[in-house]
């Protein structure tokens, strides 16, 4: 014996879909922008707390007698930390180069790598792109302490930086 179809129970017409999906395209194309800038701010506040992170252990390290000597020595112009194009720290930065005269040579890169790993350090930001922070490290004249200055530092992508830099 056949089981009769029941006619009430007929499902969803073509125009009930179409109608559905046009929704959500609509929902989608308002909502994705918002999430992508939601997520290169993210990103952004990740680098940024990298930066800051790198900058205290920089600062840390000043306690040694070694490293005020090698900033010391690098003159008024300081030691300048750099990222490579990637946003890994760039190993052949003034401030981590190991080459050099004295005891002090590469004593800010050993007091460093005792607190924090630099490869660890990665900027995936894209509003850094193309224009990469550097961090400069002085040594104050007159209170004798270590400064740390970050250059490019920004709290949040302009819109032209969020168009024109889209990493997905």
């Amino acid at each position: 014996m056949k089981k009769q179809k029941s006619l009430t129970n007929k499902g969803f017409s073509l125009v009930e879909l179409i109608i559905v999906v046009a929704i959500m395209a609509v929902l989608i194309g308002v909502l994705a922008p918002q999430y992508l800038r939601y997520v290169e701010r993210t990103r952004l506040q990740r680098d940024n707390t990298s930066m800051g992170e790198l900058a205290n252990v920089i600062k840390m390290a000043g306690a040694e007698e070694s490293v005020i000597q090698q900033i010391n020595a690098a003159g008024t112009t300081g030691l300048v930390i750099s990222f490579d194009t990637d946003g890994k720290v760039d190993a052949s930065s003034s401030a981590l180069a190991t080459g050099g005269t004295g005891a002090s040579s590469g004593a800010l890169e050993q007091e460093i790598a005792a607190t924090m790993d630099l490869s660890d350090i990665n900027l995936t930001s894209s509003t850094y792109a193309g224009n990469m922070p550097t961090i400069t490290i002085k040594l104050n004249d007159t209170s004798n302490q270590i400064e740390v200055t970050a250059s490019v530092w920004k709290d949040k992508p302009t819109d032209a930086e969020f168009q024109n830099n889209k990493k997905f």
